[in-house]
């Protein structure tokens, strides 16, 4: 593994690179709520065949705070990592990070090669589409716990306890769900955010620039959580995808919350489609 530093304009975004010069590329990109050591898991299936690359997003990790959290600035983060690797690149993506993707996947980024996106919120930029997520009171909330754990000087051992302590919509709190390794990368990531990033991201308005409704010009795959688990990807939202994208393909995991890679009932059957989608992009 090695630690770069991209730049992107006048910000200097933080990246890991895993795998052997010169095997194909694979960008993992995370969350709102994340970082790029979310994908520690991804990256030890896949290094052996893949340079696996990933990054922290602006105000995320060990990336730059920046005066701008939109759809749009995240893109830009990602199309430098593209233009920093400057091969062609499959994308894995979770929440924010699948709908970065997709925003790129619409030019199409010429770096770009495919699209795996795990659990969008593709439509949260309509007003009505986000109100039925709940997702303004939830962050707003995320935001305010934020702030004031910052505020005094927390250690590890408080950010750890918030992560394993937030309520699971399984039932439950997260770490009835999630493995110690990734709730350690819940509590990084929380750690090391700036808060300013759930801001735009608790109304429409991180979204609004992103069409929904636009064609994406690589090949494509989302997967879907459970609709009774707080899914981005609502139950009604993959008619209307595959009516834009007719060679895209849509994967319900059942039982599955929002973050299906990092939740031990669905790491599994994640990894399962992960691996069909990236082995169809060998042939």
């Amino acid at each position: 593994m090695t630690d770069l530093t991209i730049k992107n304009g006048s910000l200097d975004l933080a990246a890991s690179v895993y795998g052997a010069e010169g095997a194909s590329p694979v960008l993992c990109l995370h969350g709102i709520a994340g970082s790029r050591d979310t994908w520690e898991e991804t990256v030890r299936r896949y290094e052996d065949r893949y340079q696996v690359w990933t990054l922290d997003f602006r105000g995320h990790g060990d990336s730059d705070r920046a005066g701008s959290y939109l759809i749009e600035d995240y893109a830009a983060d990602a199309a430098a990592a593209l233009d920093f690797i400057r091969r062609p690149t499959i994308i894995v993506s979770h929440s924010l990070g699948a709908v970065t993707g997709a925003y790129l996947a619409q030019g199409p980024h010429p770096f770009l090669k495919a699209l795996f996106m795990e659990d969008p919120p593709y439509y949260f930029g309509e007003a009505a589409e986000f109100a039925k997520s709940g997702n303004d009171k939830r962050f707003d909330a995320v935001q305010k716990m934020l702030i004031a754990i910052k505020a005094r000087g927390a250690g590890l051992g408080d950010y750890i306890d918030a992560a394993a302590n937030a309520p699971a919509p399984q039932g439950g709190v997260q770490a009835d769900h999630m493995n110690p390794r990734h709730i350690l990368s819940a509590a990084s990531g929380l750690m090391r955010q700036d808060p300013e990033c759930w801001t735009p991201a608790k109304t429409t308005v991180v979204f609004e620039s992103f069409d929904g409704g636009t064609l994406l010009k690589v090949p494509s795959m989302v997967l879907q959580a459970d609709p009774a688990l707080g899914p981005g990807f609502m139950p009604e939202h993959a008619k209307r995808f595959l009516e834009t994208n007719p060679d895209a393909k849509v994967e319900l995991v059942e039982g599955a919350p929002h973050r299906i890679h990092a939740t031990a009932k669905s790491e599994v059957r994640f990894f399962e489609l992960l691996d069909a989608f990236m082995t169809s992009r060998e042939k």
